[in-house]
């Protein structure tokens, strides 16, 4: 089974509803989306219901993702947003375990995991997001790091039927990413990619082999191709490059041309 190739930012805490919802619409009227190819925004919480309105009219292929949830669908959690209340606004996707989350949040990946059994009991695909920070790297235990993170979060997912296809993994270094994050070569995330895709079948069995892996850090369109054309890697989940229309669509023009060119080597 060929594994579809996905592209999509997450907007983090920036812009309003308006400023959302129209980013959404000019994408929509500009982009052209591949019949094997799936793309995906990732506003903040403020925005999904403007963006969840303007994309009646939208293409299937351009999901709408959430940046957290809680694992209960309800209760005592101030400040917090449940798996019914997003299924409510027809969202498509829910990122969960991002660094920014893990560091200044704290969340760990038990808990991590319950949020994943939540948003697949809901039918909401998850994008799970992993990696190593500059220290693990440091001390070369970057794919142990890894094959944690995802044995914890995926524990017991399995076992549920037609869960794993739901599933996305987006493999984040921490020390990469941001900012101030140091651009990585593709010969870094090779062997870390190659280790997710180990432990995905590993945890999930033979469906894991199906699991698409994308890649975020640093990417913009000058590198984007390079990480699109290794094996392992199906897609990029890129940053603040993408958070205009035309770093949109220049970055994920770059991709395609990765994804062809490691196509044609491959073959």
């Amino acid at each position: 089974m060929t594994r579809p190739f996905l592209f999509g930012t997450n907007f983090k805490m920036n812009q309003t509803p308006s400023e959302s919802a129209a980013f959404y619409t000019r994408l929509t009227e500009t982009v052209k989306i591949p019949k094997d190819v799936n793309l995906f925004i990732i506003p903040p919480f403020t925005s999904l219901a403007a963006v969840t309105d303007a994309a009646q009219t939208g293409p299937d292929a351009l999901w709408i993702g959430a940046q957290n949830v809680h694992w209960a669908s309800d209760g005592a959690y101030t400040g917090e947003i449940s798996v019914p209340m997003l299924a409510a606004l027809g969202i498509d996707l829910v990122l969960l375990g991002h660094a920014e989350r893990r560091r200044d949040f704290h969340e760990t990946d038990a808990n991590l995991n319950k949020k994943v059994h939540a948003v697949l009991a809901a039918g909401l695909r998850v994008l799970l997001a992993v990696g190593e920070t500059a220290e693990e790297r440091a001390f070369a235990v970057s794919e142990e790091t890894v094959a944690r993170q995802l044995k914890i979060a995926l524990h017991g997912v399995a076992d549920i039927e037609r869960a794993t296809s739901l599933v996305q993994i987006a493999y984040e270094p921490v020390w990469s990413i941001g900012a101030g994050g140091t651009p990585a070569k593709p010969d870094d995330i090779d062997p870390v990619a190659n280790a997710i895709r180990r432990t995905l079948a590993a945890v999930l069995g033979e469906p894991g082999a199906n699991v698409p892996i994308l890649y975020g850090g640093s990417v913009d369109p000058s590198n984007a191709g390079s990480f699109t054309a290794l094996s392992d890697i199906d897609g990029l989940f890129v940053g603040r490059a993408a958070w205009t229309v035309e770093g949109f669509l220049a970055t994920f023009k770059a991709s395609l041309a990765g994804r062809n060119e490691g196509d044609r080597v491959s073959g």
